[in-house]
């Protein structure tokens, strides 16, 4: 009854904030720019998304200020006062809001693995006018030995015009290739009306430049649209497209710092919200008559949106790669998540 009793108050209050902060997020935006889109469904497609990003976004500020409500309307009712008095301790009292919040935590988590990930770049698109046949155009990357070039990219569509392949040796090009279009099989890039240019040396050392016309040629193996549109155009990729791309940047001998980011940002930094909200129950006391509620409250939600910042600022500095992802993220969560710890030990004993 005690855990179904806390439980049903803290997701009631936590579900409130997030409900209450997402829409007014997404409500401000729409009327700033979604009143001028073209027609009405695209304009509730477009807060739909925003929607979506703002609950993808504000969720662990929710999980923490749902904490300090339901503990403040707790303490302003003497209902801690009336618990601690039947020999409830402190850890049982705060064990079915960690158990609500790390559910949530890890619903967002699953969302994240789902084209929910990708909400915000949805709106962004749908805002410049841009839906899911529009094309990536001007994309240049490196692959092995290779740079490409590829005019247009239909990710939706599984195919790309105007593929033109630099092979290198020693700095210098050796073999041109150009496709008019090419499509994805699911493993491979299969082109069509290929030109093969290579340039070679006769036994004299006269350079010769030999062309020769192929119906079909196979080429970046693994590099699915999704990916080749999400990392050169900088856009959000799903976790599982996200960890792919990560194995595919590392055998290209490519940074990974954006994608590390990204991964770490996802799974990682919410853990904050969990921390924090640890720290700040333990904190605070019993009774309404130790404290200005008003004065606190302030100073538990001016400490949660300073960390919320940081933190979101070092996922910027770790995904320019600045810091590695691994000092920018990982080390503050860490050094978050050992204090909270330390002081859960400490109120194991404590009423």
């Amino acid at each position: 009854m005690l855990f179904k009793y806390i439980a049903f108050h803290y997701a009631k209050n936590m579900l409130i904030i997030l409900v209450s902060l997402s829409l007014l997020f997404a409500g401000l935006d729409f009327l700033m720019t979604g009143t001028s889109l073209p027609s009405f469904n695209i304009q509730i497609l477009y807060l739909f998304n925003r929607w979506q990003e703002a609950l993808n976004l504000l969720y662990p500020l929710a999980i923490v200020f749902g904490g300090i409500w339901t503990k403040i309307a707790f303490i302003k009712k003497n209902t801690i006062s009336a618990l601690y008095a039947l020999g409830v301790s402190r850890v049982e009292l705060f064990s079915p809001i960690l158990i609500i919040a790390m559910v949530t935590y890890l619903f967002f988590l699953a969302l994240n693995f789902t084209s929910f990930a990708m909400a915000k770049d949805i709106a962004e698109s749908l805002k410049h006018g841009k839906y899911h046949d529009s094309a990536s155009e001007n994309l240049f990357f490196k692959y092995h030995d290779s740079f490409v070039y590829i005019e247009s990219l239909f990710p939706y569509e599984n195919r790309l015009e105007g593929l033109v392949v630099f092979k290198l040796s020693q700095g210098k090009v050796v073999e041109l290739i150009r496709a008019k279009s090419a499509s994805y099989d699911g493993s491979l890039w299969s082109a069509n009306e290929v030109t093969r240019q290579i340039k070679t040396v006769d036994a004299n050392g006269t350079q010769r430049l030999e062309i020769e016309h192929l119906d079909a040629f196979a080429t970046l193996e693994k590099y699915q649209p999704e990916i080749l549109t999400s990392i050169y155009e900088q856009k959000d990729l799903t976790l599982f497209d996200s960890m792919r791309a990560k194995v595919l940047l590392e055998t290209q001998g490519i940074k990974t710092d954006k994608v590390l980011a990204n991964v770490y940002g996802k799974i990682f930094m919410p853990l904050f919200a969990i921390a924090l909200l640890m720290i700040l129950l333990f904190r605070f006391p019993f009774h309404a008559r130790y404290i200005n509620i008003a004065l606190i409250s302030v100073k538990a939600i001016g400490v949660t949106l300073f960390v919320w910042g940081f933190l979101y600022s070092l996922q910027r500095i770790g995904s320019n790669s600045v810091l590695p992802p691994e000092v920018a993220i990982l080390l503050p969560i860490a050094l978050l998540l050992s204090y909270a710890i330390y002081t859960l030990n400490r109120a194991k004993n404590r009423i």
